[in-house]
């Protein structure tokens, strides 16, 4: 289904706190002044519905688990029919049947058997005042709001507002002001769960020189082969692989999960998370070891203007479990540029769009390394070239679930009169 024909059902529909609520909340919508800041502030609970928020915010949505690599995959419900139908003309006429997003695997009938449907989640809706938006914003927040537009209430993150310039490079990378928007608190949509790739499910990392290996329990050591006492840091490397294409080694697209079985055209994304569970060698006295162990995670990204290097100290005093260590894409966007030199390496792996990360560790302070995730931020594209200057009184608006969501990329901006409240997240089921 392409992007143009789909449907935007990111509604609100019923209050959860009472019918009386529900019909007082109506009501207000249908004579509240956007805007006016002596108005008294209002606060209803609302039950979110559609998917143009996910996974930010679900409407009633449907969880099943993959039949072959075990990953949770959560849908809308009413998308959920679609799914189903799909995987009935698989069946009956041999159609191209839905794909896991992790490891590609069709779902059938087996992997549906026993789907969890998940109740909505629920925003509270407090009267707007534009100036507190207007001043999220300068700070960098993308708040959330409830607006009204033709015949239809919806929720959406404001992106940018008045005498801003929004706009879609060749790539159709949405910018605000020629900057790409970023969204500090975004949802993390999963690209890679090391874990979760076991028996016939290849891993798509790989160690340098084959220093490390990988046990059944996806654990990464090098215990066996005798390396405690090497020098130098160990690396494991990630290749991306685009399930929908035979498995062929590809550049990090912007799947979303929750749009399991919609086709459309997938584009390249750069920002990209890790975390990665550590644990240390037992007796490394700190202190003592400090000098002659690296102590580090390093991490390097690679980007179109070139590798970047991220580091974190482990933990002095680490669980027994090990200690989780992330990255977010900020950290990547501000690391250094890659200098060997300033690595204790006997060589530094070649990254490319392809093999976008690698994580560097000394095995005389890290005995193994487990549970390797990767993850993306939100992504919104809009038309190749678009262009939308806000004037004094408009607002650009966008939902999270960049392909589905029908928003002012395809309305235009928004006015002032037309934001019902700012949204806050009361209940969210991940």
């Amino acid at each position: 289904m392409s992007i143009s024909s789909l449907t935007d059902i990111a509604a609100i529909f019923r209050s959860r706190i009472s019918r009386r609520s529900m019909l007082a909340g109506a009501g207000w919508f249908a004579v509240g002044t956007a805007g006016c800041e002596t108005q008294r502030e209002t606060k209803t609970a609302f039950q979110v519905a559609g998917p143009s928020m996910a996974p930010t915010l679900w409407g009633p949505s449907v969880q099943f688990i993959c039949a072959a690599c075990k990953v949770p995959i959560r849908v809308d419900a009413e998308h959920w029919k679609t799914v189903r139908q799909r995987v009935a003309a698989v069946r009956e006429r041999g159609a191209s049947p839905p794909r896991c997003w992790h490891c590609g695997t069709p779902v059938d009938g087996d992997s549906i058997a026993q789907p969890t449907r998940i109740e909505p989640d629920v925003v509270t809706v407090v009267s707007p005042s534009l100036a507190r938006i207007q001043q999220r914003l300068d700070t960098g927040d993308k708040p959330l709001v409830l607006l009204k537009h033709e015949d239809g209430i919806h929720v959406k993150r404001i992106l940018a507002g008045p005498g801003q310039v929004v706009t879609a490079d060749e790539s159709g990378r949405l910018l605000v002001d020629a900057a790409p928007v970023a969204l500090s608190d975004s949802p993390r949509l999963p690209i890679d769960i090391d874990e979760q790739r076991t028996g016939d499910i290849p891993s798509r990392w790989s160690c340098v020189d084959d220093v490390w290996q990988r046990d059944q329990e996806g654990i990464w050591s090098g215990a066996s082969l005798g390396t405690k006492s090497k020098s130098g840091l160990v690396w494991l490397v990630y290749q991306h692989r685009n399930v929908y294409r035979g498995n062929v080694v590809s550049r990090v697209l912007d799947d979303c999960p929750a749009n399991l079985g919609i086709d459309r055209r997938l584009h390249p994304v750069d920002d990209i998370g890790l975390a990665i569970s550590i644990q240390p060698q037992a007796g490394v006295d700190v202190g003592k070891n400090q000098s002659r162990s690296d102590r580090r995670v390093h991490v390097i990204s690679w980007t179109e203007q070139g590798s970047r290097v991220v580091s974190q100290t482990l933990p002095e005093q680490p669980s027994e479990i090990g200690s989780l260590i992330e990255f977010g894409p900020t950290s990547f966007r501000k690391g250094s540029e890659l200098d060997a030199s300033g690595l204790n390496s006997e060589g530094i792996p070649e990254l490319s769009s392809k093999s976008p990360i690698a994580v560097g560790l000394d095995p005389r302070s890290v005995a193994n390394a487990r549970d390797l995730r990767l993850w993306r931020s939100i992504a919104w594209r809009a038309p190749q070239l678009s262009r939308w200057e806000l004037g004094t009184d408009e607002w650009f608006v966008a939902g999270d679930n960049v392909p589905v969501s029908v928003d002012s990329r395809f309305w235009g901006p928004i006015r002032a009169n037309q934001i019902v409240g700012v949204c806050e997240p009361l209940t969210q089921k991940s």
